[in-house]
């Protein structure tokens, strides 16, 4: 794949679902990335609970973790990001999706943050993350 189809790759994975391909963001605290956007937040995969920081296990989704072909996914959070800026790290994130799509329906939902007290006022009380219904 070359850079022109990579973009494409991940523009129309954001517009199928509903979310800000962003080719020049910042995630952590401001270390350049591109990724996934709903609104202020990276979409999640095998999100955790903001009070407690447990795996919220009905929605966690094993298959949406980056493979090998992602090293420099962001790692300090689940969040579909890859550090860095340019082609090659958009080629990284198509990658991504390419791999995500491959095990099956993908799907972005939205579930609780179980975020209280200053916690809040970062993650509101509902985000985003990534769901894959496997193929039979």
């Amino acid at each position: 794949m070359n850079a022109e189809e990579a973009r494409a790759i991940c523009q129309r994975f954001a517009n199928e679902h509903k979310v800000i391909f962003e080719d020049e963001g910042e995630v952590g605290f401001g270390r350049e990335c591109v990724g996934f956007q709903r609104g202020e937040a990276y979409v999640d995969y095998n999100p955790t609970n903001r009070t407690t920081y447990e795996e919220i296990e009905e929605f966690a989704c094993p298959g949406a973790e980056p493979p090998d072909t992602v090293p420099d996914a962001y790692h300090k959070h689940d969040c579909l990001a890859v550090l860095g800026r340019g082609d090659d790290v958009i080629m990284q994130l198509a990658a991504w999706v390419e791999h995500m799509e491959k095990q099956g329906d993908v799907s972005i939902v939205s579930y609780p943050t179980g975020a209280t007290g200053p916690q809040l006022l970062f993650t509101g009380v509902r985000l985003w993350t990534v769901m894959i219904e496997e193929s039979s």
